[in-house]
């Protein structure tokens, strides 16, 4: 969708965070990634945007909130966003992060594959 001088692009995430018909929006100019609840963070979002490595506080919330589906098909949806290589996630419940988003993306990518062949195999 052009938004006169702004390409917003609509990626359909089935399951990624959450339910069947989560998508996510890319913003093509900036390189924005609107990941809604991926990367979410506990505290109050300050500052609104970070240079900080978002992976640990992600960690952290997922861990007290288990609000992902992780499936089989979470980590390849995640490097499948990851291959756009945004420069900024914007986070819904949290700072958004600027810096090299395809890399965060890889590395949530490999923790959910993680926790999910840990799962599968007991």
């Amino acid at each position: 969708m052009d938004l006169g001088g702004k390409r917003v692009r609509n990626i359909d995430t089935p399951h990624v965070p959450h339910n069947w018909e989560s998508h996510l929006l890319y913003e093509e100019t900036t390189g924005t990634l609107l990941c809604g609840d991926l990367f979410s963070s506990l505290g109050d979002g300050s500052p609104a945007l970070s240079t900080d490595d978002p992976i640990e506080p992600a960690i952290e919330a997922e861990d007290m909130f288990h609000a992902t589906s992780i499936t089989p098909s979470t980590p390849a949806t995640m490097r499948r966003l990851a291959d756009l290589e945004p420069k900024v996630l914007a986070v819904m419940h949290g700072p958004s992060y600027q810096g090299d988003g395809g890399a965060s993306l890889r590395a949530l990518a490999d923790e959910y594959e993680r926790r999910y062949l840990g799962a599968a195999t007991g």
